[in-house]
């Protein structure tokens, strides 16, 4: 769809209130591509990232006539925020995400407070491997950063892969345990205090 700059965001809610439909498909089209990037960048999952920014637009429209936003791209990366908070702390992300959160890479895109952020969450992940017991430690970052199989690091380390399987089990839990609540933190403490979801 074409983006029509004629009318401004704030302009596009208040005919969103009247249930205009066209002012709805253009702040889908103005915002959906940055709020997906947002959600992508943390979860690195696809569908679970169309489905969040769908959530949002869909419970826009829902609400349109209660709307009461005064900085529209603001407002909608809280949503994002929030609605990625909520994906995580449902268990439904996949086994690797904390220990990839680890290795992500940092994008010109973010902004200086989401680079703090990131690099805490950074430090906090590398402590949590630290305090790994030492096997169970080196058999998670064969994995992570040499990216052995399991097999691969059994046959190394001389050891049963049920042995391996377990290990990386056990080290994906410690570091879940220790990263989950900061990362929830992050992502929900500067949400603006008027975005009820």
């Amino acid at each position: 769809m074409r983006i029509d700059s004629t009318h401004s965001d704030l302009e596009l809610i208040s005919l969103l209130k009247r249930d205009d439909t066209y002012a709805f498909d253009q702040l889908y089209a103005r915002h959906w591509s940055a709020m997906y990037r947002s959600a992508f960048y943390l979860l690195r999952d696809e569908e679970a990232c169309m489905d969040i920014v769908q959530d949002i637009f869909t419970w826009l429209w829902e609400k349109r006539r209660e709307l009461d936003i005064q900085a529209v791209p603001s407002y909608l990366r809280s949503a994002v925020r929030f609605k990625v908070a909520n994906y995580i702390r449902s268990g439904k992300i996949r086994e690797s995400f904390y220990a990839d959160l680890a290795t992500l890479e940092t994008e010109t895109t973010i902004g200086s407070q989401e680079l703090l952020e990131l690099n805490d969450l950074k430090t906090i992940i590398q402590q949590a491997i630290n305090t790994l017991p030492e096997k169970c430690r080196q058999i998670f970052l064969l994995s992570r950063d040499r990216q052995l199989s399991n097999q691969q690091i059994a046959d190394l380390l001389g050891l049963s892969i049920k042995t391996v399987e377990a290990q990386k089990t056990i080290a994906l839990k410690r570091i879940r345990a220790v990263v989950e609540p900061h990362l929830l933190a992050m992502l929900l403490c500067p949400i603006l205090t008027h975005y009820h979801y």
